[in-house]
């Protein structure tokens, strides 16, 4: 029986998190208690989140660089409308809404003025950033409805809330890449905008709505992250584009568009954040993660470079034969 290349990633996936697990559980015995694997639930919540939406933009063969600056900024405008007193419920619609228009503004940047997204969205994070700064200066803003941090401690069927948030939007935005005609034409574009174009595809607004959508998953995690913590902060999502992108890419999701998985983007996420807890656990130097997430991008996005390279420097004997034997002339 033929296994599909997507097949083959999950059950990897599935058996380097069954893996972890088993190491953690041997080497920490805390590991594999209810409190630390629920914490672990809800840490990877909002990361989960940014790596839903930065799946949808790599099968499009797009790229988002300003997702955790959105979650910030998102963050940032929920904790000061609420310090000036407007209604809460509009405070969220706002704060949604202003992740909407970035991604929108990226969209314009990308389709109307044809700038490359890398260059788009490492100028928009960057811009984001600077703005979130300024707006908070340096401070920590709490003071928010208490109703509305207690998300953070509301569990069902003893399952964190926001990670049920983020497994409901995972299965609505899969069904929508999947299930639908937007969706085909997402994974179209990504495998072949030209072709697309010809095809009668409008290019440019399935871009607008990938963006859109990007900015506003974004914007979620940041009102999640905000529910978790408690509280408003500057640096939120500050380390997120490294750790999103490589969790999505382990995922197997392609750089280049047309490929990729939801689920295989939250398997990658929750992969890399047992790595982390395990860190925690043992108690090792935390600044061995950002390395080994380094490393870790470097293999995943050059494996293929990778092993030719190694082909090259160590020739199996099959090969070598084939290259001594030569045909016959007749």
């Amino acid at each position: 029986m033929n296994i599909s290349n997507k097949a083959k990633t999950f059950l990897v996936l599935i058996g380097v998190n069954v893996t972890i697990v088993i190491l953690l559980t041997i080497l920490s015995p805390t590991f594999i208690t209810y409190g630390n694997i629920s914490a672990v639930m809800s840490r990877m919540s909002e990361l989960g989140m940014l790596a839903i939406a930065e799946t949808i933009v790599f099968i499009s063969g797009g790229f988002d660089l300003s997702i955790g600056a959105i979650m910030a900024l998102s963050g940032a405008v929920c904790g000061m409308l609420n310090a000036i007193g407007l209604p809460f419920g509009l405070v969220l619609f706002i704060s949604l809404l202003v992740g909407l228009g970035v991604g929108a503004f990226n969209a314009f940047l990308i389709v109307n003025l044809r700038l490359q997204p890398f260059i788009v969205t490492l100028a928009t994070m960057s811009i984001i950033r600077s703005i979130v700064y300024a707006m908070l200066k340096g401070s920590v803003l709490t003071g928010l409805p208490p109703g509305f941090l207690d998300l953070g401690y509301f569990y069902i069927f003893k399952i964190p809330f926001l990670f049920i948030v983020l497994i409901v939007t995972g299965i609505i935005i899969s069904v929508l890449l999947k299930n639908t005609i937007i969706g085909r034409k997402i994974f179209f574009v990504g495998g072949n905008e030209k072709t697309a174009y010809l095809s009668g595809i409008h290019v440019g607004r399935v871009k607008y709505l990938v963006y859109c959508l990007s900015g506003l998953i974004s914007a979620m995690a940041g009102i999640m992250f905000v529910i978790r913590i408690r509280a408003v902060i500057p640096d939120a999502g500050l380390n997120a584009p490294l750790e999103v992108v490589t969790a999505v890419l382990i995922g197997g999701t392609t750089i280049y568009g047309g490929k990729g998985s939801v689920f295989g983007s939250l398997l990658g996420i929750l992969a890399m954040y047992l790595l982390l807890n395990g860190f925690s656990l043992l108690s090792l130097n935390p600044f061995w993660e950002v390395i080994i997430l380094g490393l870790i991008l470097i293999v995943v996005v050059g494996q293929k470079s990778i092993s030719e390279s190694l082909r090259r420097l160590f020739p199996s004997r099959k090969t070598e034969r084939q290259v001594q034997v030569k045909p016959e002339t007749v």
